[in-house]
């Protein structure tokens, strides 16, 4: 999409939200992270905030660099986006499994914007339960960021993402994370109740 349809779109969210029949809880930025770049759309967005709405943006959905000296020219463009995205400061962050780790850091220090992760669809994705003979569970605990999330407390929701494509719903997400990390009753309850916050 253009920058004038995002700002269409956003402009029919603000519209919609201003009608108060709360039905627009906020707008999002997702699709193909190889076509477009948060940049362009960044004055739409900027729209949203000035209006009150919440908002998420998918990142670090594709192999990045690691800081603003990288040589490769699509793993700097990638860099580059995600931290511009963390500037931006969303409500919250769909995906960020390919963040680098100065990144990670950045967000950890600095503010925590709440991540969506989504582990089905990030194990397919990724193709990371290719090499355990399409067991999810053992595909999960390769997932690039998750036992770092659980582990040092950072905010995170469970989720879906395409439940259809992916046969898949929020129990399965859970109970999938729960035998990965060996969650049990409390901690999961406890991951559930933090992401509503």
């Amino acid at each position: 999409g253009s920058l004038d349809q995002a700002i269409e779109n956003i402009a029919l969210a603000i519209e919609m939200s201003r009608s108060g029949q709360k039905i627009i809880v906020g707008v999002e930025l997702g699709g193909n992270p190889t076509r477009n770049d948060f940049r362009m759309f960044q004055p739409a967005f900027e729209m949203a905030r000035k209006e009150g709405l919440p908002i998420a943006i998918h990142c670090g959905e594709l192999p990045m660099g690691s800081n603003e000296f990288e040589k490769d020219p699509a793993l700097l463009k990638a860099y580059q986006e995600a931290a511009s995205i963390i500037q931006f400061k969303p409500n919250r962050l769909g995906h960020a499994l390919l963040l680098s780790d100065s990144l990670m850091e950045t967000l950890s220090q600095q503010q925590s914007i709440p991540i969506e992760c989504c582990p089905t669809s990030n194990i397919m994705t990724l193709e990371l339960a290719l090499h355990h003979e399409g067991n999810l569970i053992d595909g999960m605990k390769m997932h690039p960021q998750l036992g770092k999330w659980l582990k040092n407390g950072y905010p995170i929701s469970i989720n879906t993402d395409d439940s259809g494509l992916f046969c898949t719903n929020l129990t399965k997400e859970n109970l999938l994370v729960a035998k990965a990390y060996n969650l049990g009753e409390i901690e999961l309850g406890l991951l559930s109740i933090n992401s509503i916050e």
